[in-house]
């Protein structure tokens, strides 16, 4: 089972690797349909918080993977 410290390194990686594609923070969210705000983005590319909704991380592995394609 993941741990919040897993969570919260998955969210920063994915979030790291999106900005590293040129995405902003607030691209990001609005990728991600309002789900979270831009400084919750923001949160999650420092470390500071785990997404709080399963969903929210599952989002933004998706976004992840169609940004690779």
């Amino acid at each position: 089972m993941e741990t919040p410290e897993d969570l919260t390194e998955k969210a920063r990686t994915l979030v790291l690797k999106l900005q590293a594609a040129g995405h902003s923070p607030s691209a990001i969210a609005e990728k991600l349909n309002g789900r979270v705000s831009s400084r919750t983005i923001y949160r999650w590319a420092k470390g500071e918080h785990a997404p709080q909704q399963r969903s929210d991380l599952i989002a933004l592995e998706q976004l992840a993977e169609t940004m690779d394609a």
